[in-house]
């Protein structure tokens, strides 16, 4: 690991061609970014990664949270990220196995990793991710019997998500209790905030009908982007009357085919959220994400970051170069900001 004056030296020189100078933060569209800093990119301090979030010019790093001895490391980040102006999304993915696990053993744990963290970061953070691509779960598989007692076809494959019939209800009553167990933990909590849910995208709008007919309640509709031409769906989430985040967007399997390729699709993807959010309730877009996971390789996960993640040499990873698309993004963000600022 390097040391910490070393570290900050050496990412000084690294984000040294790209740093805009920012101002402090105006209130507008979120730009932010996804990372996994309290369970991998073992070895990136938590200082590493602010520098970058700062360097790229986001307002906002989702992160996930699984266990309850994870928010020690949190509270640290939250702390560090407030100092440079940046806020933490959590999102929280309990840790657990869905297909063992009680539908009340599900919504116990849910509900106490929702507590605890809200409990202890509540005045800092106020807007929460509940869950993520939980309805993926439930999706209905050949030969399965619908709520509606029909049979899903054999001959089909997995279903689309369009419908709420699309999700299995045995599944979907554990997804529904991860749901409901987190919503319960935030509400004992107290305090003001909001909650984000949501799907993978894809087709999976009907998860959102279902959520409803189950009695969940949401303040932000959650969608994710990976090539495909939402505005279908976000003409759908619009009629929910509810903002709408998108939580995880790139260039799908990210760098894989190339970095320009990522650096081009990205651009494309920004550019059309622009335009979009125009037209429709769009409050955030994150990109997935931060740092690449170099120990997924051949995964694509391992090409979907801004920033290459390098071996330290003593089985660990240390921070590497900033890739194409970090460019691109960074010049997005300060540009857009630029024509906010102007338009204010």
């Amino acid at each position: 690991m390097w040391k910490p004056l070393l570290a900050a030296v050496v990412l000084s020189a690294i984000f040294a061609f790209t740093t805009p100078g920012l101002r402090a933060l105006e209130q507008g569209f979120i730009w932010g970014v996804n990372g996994h800093p309290l369970a991998s990119y073992h070895g990136v301090t938590l200082e590493e990664q602010v520098t970058a979030l700062k360097a790229l010019g986001v307002r906002s790093y989702r992160v996930d949270v699984q266990t309850l001895d994870q928010l020690p490391r949190l509270k640290k980040l939250v702390d560090l990220a407030e100092a440079s102006d940046v806020e933490i999304l959590p999102v929280f993915t309990p840790k657990l196995d869905l297909n063992a696990a009680t539908a009340e053993e599900i919504y116990s744990t849910s509900k106490t990793l929702a507590y605890e963290t809200a409990a202890l970061l509540g005045a800092q953070v106020n807007i929460w991710e509940l869950g993520n691509e939980l309805e993926n779960f439930a999706i209905i598989q050949p030969c399965e019997m619908r709520d509606d007692g029909t049979q899903y076809p054999c001959e089909w494959g997995p279903a689309g998500g369009l419908y709420p019939l699309d999700y299995y209800g045995p599944r979907w009553e554990k997804v529904a209790a991860v749901m409901r167990g987190l919503d319960a933990g935030m509400k004992q909590a107290g305090g003001k905030y909001r909650t984000a849910m949501g799907t993978a995208g894809w087709g999976h709008i009907g998860a959102f009908q279902r959520m409803k007919q189950s009695g969940i309640n949401w303040d932000i509709s959650v969608w994710h982007l990976y090539g495909q031409d939402p505005e279908w769906a976000f003409k759908a989430l619009a009629e929910y009357g509810k903002p709408i985040w998108v939580t995880e967007f790139n260039h799908p399997k990210g760098s894989m085919e190339s970095e320009a390729a990522q650096a081009d699709g990205l651009k494309a993807t920004m550019e059309l959220l622009q335009r979009l959010r125009k037209l429709y309730p769009i409050e955030a877009a994150h990109i997935y994400e931060l740092m690449d996971e170099t120990y997924w390789a051949p995964d694509f996960e391992a090409y979907m970051g801004l920033v290459q993640l390098d071996s330290d040499g003593k089985n660990g990873w240390r921070v590497g170069k900033p890739k194409a698309a970090f460019k691109v993004v960074q010049d997005i963000i300060r540009q857009d900001r630029v024509t906010e600022n102007q338009s204010q």
